[in-house]
């Protein structure tokens, strides 16, 4: 039952059934029993389903199904799909009785004449009553009264009598009592109104992205409406909710007879409600932007013509061809569609070229080639490092020797090298040195201010910010270069990490766009402006 009222409600239901079945002389031993759902559609009815395993699993402890009427099989749309549920009990050696129908289901042509005809009354009975419902919702919100779901942040939900005097403000989970009440959107608390209104000043005047301004939510502990933590679909939906305007925006999609779908915009219904929290000119700016950072999405097709150009061009692939390609995505939505960008590369024929696989004499690398070698390596530079082991071109890279043998110590402790504290240094002393790396003084560890004072999180904050607006981004090497900032291992303790160190002091960014960054800067050392993970300047970020 979609309804509690009349005769389909499940007191009703059961007392009809227990008087067939005493007058039949049936023992009922089981109900089966859908409260509050739409008979539209078996997805929404898992009683029926239980029921329908049961019978066809064999293992039914029952020899006859009782249902009210012909429409308790559900009002589909598709006739025959409650003729198929009962045909398939009925050849499960189940019958099926109607407990208030005016023929007996004996399978004469008389009854599957009527039961046809009571299926398509059902399904015109939810196509009708659909259009109706449809009306007087549309009608409804034309007057600016809610029409379901919950309200956004910021908003509160309230109950007006007929005249239009408030009455109460419903809390989440809460339910008018009168059917001639309305329900109003209406403004909520001030610290929900301050939060949206940061969120539109994040997104349009400091140009964060969304998975940005989603961070700065969560750090601060801010919560959805709903109570949970922020999502950037969330983000998304909060920069689009045009009830912060002061419109009421009805019919953007249709779900009419169990079919979800977009509504185009000519069917809108718009009504002015007072709820505007944030100016039209700023909403207007928030859309315009949301629409100009939508990524294209690239058809397989497409993908796979542009690996196939660049190939033709270059005559290889790479991640870094892919990222400075004019007209493909990102390595990293490469890499997401296909599962990595070897795979890709192979749907147009080309194989990255590997050193791991197979040794110089085409055979798979056993654990004595790799160690040997390792062994190789010490004789040539006089240290081992994992730069030394990149730097090598006959030997597999770092990555291999790690998931051999489970890391870089243990694999040169089985090649009989057991490094000490002093060997690592001299082997790094000796990397910098051939590849004319300075090295850098030994940082002194700063425990307390110069008034012997301790350190409070908002100065180290502070030193952040201050190198922030120096560099345009933050780094390591930028805290170990500066004598005057705590060492990092400080800010790690304090804030558990320094992504969360960073985002406070204004920096924001995933670990993978902060290292994407840090590369960017590597490799583009003549730029004058610092890479933020974005591109953009600090500010932005």
């Amino acid at each position: 039952m979609s309804t509690e009222h009349q005769r389909y409600s499940p007191d009703s239901q059961r007392e009809a059934i227990a008087s067939f079945a005493q007058a039949r002389g049936y023992e009922i031993v089981e109900t089966y029993f859908d409260a509050g759902r739409s008979g539209l559609t078996l997805a929404g009815r898992p009683a029926l389903k239980e029921l329908l395993a049961d019978v066809l699993s064999g293992e039914a402890d029952f020899r006859a199904i009782l249902v009210l009427d012909v429409s308790r099989w559900g009002r589909f749309q598709d006739i025959d799909q409650s003729a198929h549920y009962e045909y398939m009990c009925r050849a499960a050696g189940v019958q099926v009785h109607y407990c208030m129908e005016s023929f007996d289901n004996d399978g004469d042509a008389m009854s599957s004449i009527v039961k046809h005809m009571k299926r398509v009354m059902a399904a015109e009975y939810s196509r009708e009553l659909s259009v109706k419902i449809s009306r007087a919702q549309r009608h409804q919100a034309g007057l600016g009264f809610k029409q379901g779901g919950d309200p956004p942040l910021g908003m509160r939900r309230q109950v007006i009598d007929e005249s239009g005097t408030p009455r109460m403000i419903l809390r989440r989970g809460q339910r008018k009592a009168l059917a001639t009440d309305k329900v109003v959107y209406v403004r909520g608390p001030l610290h929900e109104i301050e939060v949206v209104r940061r969120i539109f000043q994040l997104f349009v005047e400091e140009k964060l992205r969304l998975g940005q301004i989603e961070a700065w939510l969560n750090i601060r502990a801010f919560k959805q409406a709903n109570g949970k933590p922020w999502t950037t679909s969330a983000v998304r939906r909060t920069l689009t909710q045009d009830l912060y305007t002061g419109r009421y925006v009805f019919g953007k999609r249709s779900n009419n007879l169990g079919r979800p779908a977009p509504a185009p915009s000519s069917d809108w219904v718009t009504a002015p409600v007072k709820t505007q929290i944030i100016a039209t000119e700023l909403f207007e700016a928030a859309r315009q932007r949301l629409i100009s950072i939508t990524r294209r999405v690239y058809s397989d097709t497409e993908l796979e013509a542009g690996l196939a150009r660049l190939l033709s061009e270059k005559g290889h692939l790479s991640g870094r061809l892919i990222q400075s390609c004019a007209y493909l995505p990102s390595p990293e939505a490469i890499d997401t569609r296909y599962g990595s960008l070897a795979a890709a590369f192979r749907t147009v024929g080309f194989e990255i070229p590997s050193r791991i696989k197979k040794n110089p004499a085409g055979q798979p690398y056993t654990d004595e080639d790799l160690l040997e070698n390792l062994r190789r390596i010490y004789r040539e530079k006089g240290y081992l490092s994992g730069h030394a082991i990149q730097a090598d071109g006959q030997s597999p890279n770092r990555s291999y020797f790690i998931r051999r043998f489970g890391s870089l110590e243990k694999a040169f402790a089985a090649a009989g090298f057991n490094f000490t504290v002093t060997d690592k240094r001299r082997a790094a002393a000796a990397y910098r040195e051939e590849h004319g790396i300075a090295c850098r003084p030994p940082k002194a560890f700063i425990r307390l201010n110069k008034d012997g004072s301790q350190i409070t999180n908002d100065q180290l904050i502070n030193h952040l910010k201050r190198l922030l607006d120096a560099h345009g981004y933050l780094s390591v090497h930028l805290i170990d270069a500066d004598p005057d900032v705590p060492a990092k291992n400080m800010y790690r303790r304090r804030f558990g990490g320094l992504r969360r160190a960073y985002t406070l002091a204004g920096y924001f960014g995933s670990h993978s766009e902060i290292v994407r960054a840090a590369r960017a800067r590597l490799f583009a050392p003549s730029r004058r402006a610092p890479i933020a993970p974005d591109g953009a300047s600090h500010n932005q970020e």
